[in-house]
């Protein structure tokens, strides 16, 4: 009895169908790694407490390594697919069975997103059961591993394998917390980004350029800066940078003077751009301010001399700092009440912390609401808690668009 075309096509190719689902089971296998393991380099995602000296992990360049298999695998099953297709359409009696192709697309899209999220929430689990074959292989990926950590450095998110041992060489020497900050500053400062070293969009002061004379004398009065930028309607549309010492002539004036006319050029850079060469850029500029813009355009922080100088050697107090003080209270020996918005710097400084105790899970965050929002993975209600290795927090005030105040209990 002869075959219908369907099972002809399927009888003269199974030998390419069966390395297809073998590459299919293989992309989606990897698939399933690259998030779970991608969770568990997350320290206490909401809902997988673990502890983090006994899960399993990767390291960046392995990381990639994972991520460029599984690329390769998932384009190898596409490119298979689409010539078994185009192979297919030759055929006139096949023509009635196309819709085949686009239910083959739409379970495959459906297949990975289900992997995936199963081994995000079963990430410890999966990791631990499947690490000891991954291990190996990794490691027999080495040269892939060391390329591409060389293309990472070279492309500025990777510390070369010199600078590496030049941070540990230098941590090892140094006798004092104070000098072990100084020399890990300067090994990682050709790494740091404006975005990392930048003061965070709410903090900035600005001025509206609508506002009069005297209206402007009265915010800088009260803010104590000497360059203020200037805005039109939003922080997003900075018209310009505004020097007070451009205002000394013009004290006297009343309140229609056009001070709109003394802007300076304002000096936009992305939040990708190391400091060591912005540096050169403040240099050869002569400028020591810059606003730091996202992917959109958008206004996201603003960056001075002062704040590139602090990556090195720490924070500078000046008079105005002094009169700023983190506002926090002490319950008892293990209890704390801390502002949402406090500097996760002030916070390691005030509970004794190494400063880079959150570097794991803080990724862009400069303050303590901002680390917390990562850590819930959403913005939490008053009264949920979260943990991180010793440190136990608890929403004590939030509102829907930040958090207020956290309870912090060291265990």
């Amino acid at each position: 009895m002869a075959l219908s075309p369907p099972f002809t096509l399927i009888a003269n190719a199974w030998p390419e169908l069966l390395t297809l689902g073998l590459l299919m089971a293989t992309a989606l296998f990897l698939s399933a790694l690259r998030a779970a393991y991608g969770v568990t380099s997350t320290p206490d995602v909401f809902w997988e407490r673990r502890n983090t000296a006994e899960t399993p992990s990767l390291d960046l360049p392995q990381k990639l390594t994972l991520s460029l298999l599984q690329r390769i695998a998932t384009l190898s099953v596409f490119l298979l697919a689409a010539r078994l297709a185009w192979d297919a359409t030759v055929v006139p009696e096949l023509a009635p069975y196309g819709w085949l192709a686009f239910v083959a697309l739409a379970f495959w899209l459906w297949s990975d997103a289900l992997v995936r999220f199963y081994a995000g929430h079963h990430a410890l689990g999966f990791v631990q059961k499947f690490h000891g074959g991954v291990s190996p292989v990794m490691k027999f990926l080495t040269p892939i591993n060391l390329s591409l950590a060389r293309l990472g450095a070279a492309w500025g998110f990777l510390l070369t394998e010199e600078g590496q041992r030049k941070s540990e060489s230098l941590d090892s020497e140094a006798e004092t917390e104070e000098e072990r900050d100084l020399l890990r500053g300067l090994a990682t400062f050709g790494q740091t980004t404006a975005r990392q070293a930048s003061q965070p969009r709410l903090n900035i002061t600005a001025v509206d350029v609508e506002l009069d004379f005297h209206e402007l004398m009265n915010k800088i009065n009260k803010s104590g800066y000497s360059r203020i930028p200037a805005y039109d309607d939003t922080l997003d549309s900075v018209e310009g940078i505004l020097y007070v010492k451009d205002l000394l002539p013009h004290l006297h004036s009343d309140e229609h003077f056009a001070w709109q006319k003394l802007l300076r050029k304002a000096y936009f850079i992305p939040e990708s751009k190391r400091l060591d060469d912005l540096m050169q850029e403040f240099q050869s500029r002569r400028v020591h301010m810059a606003i730091v813009v996202d992917e959109y355009g958008g206004t996201n922080g603003l960056i001075t001399l002062e704040d590139i100088i602090e990556e090195i050697f720490g924070d500078i107090n000046d008079e105005y700092d002094e009169a700023e003080e983190v506002k926090y209270t002490r319950v008892d020996e293990r209890t704390y009440i801390f502002e949402g918005r406090v500097l996760l710097n002030d916070f390691c400084k005030i509970l004794g912390l190494e400063s880079d105790y959150f570097e794991d899970v803080r990724r862009a965050s400069e303050s303590l609401g901002g680390l917390l929002l990562e850590l819930f993975s959403q913005l939490p209600r008053t009264g949920e808690e979260v943990s991180y290795e010793k440190l136990t927090f608890k929403i004590q005030s939030a509102d829907k668009k930040r958090i207020k105040k956290v309870r912090v209990l060291v265990a």
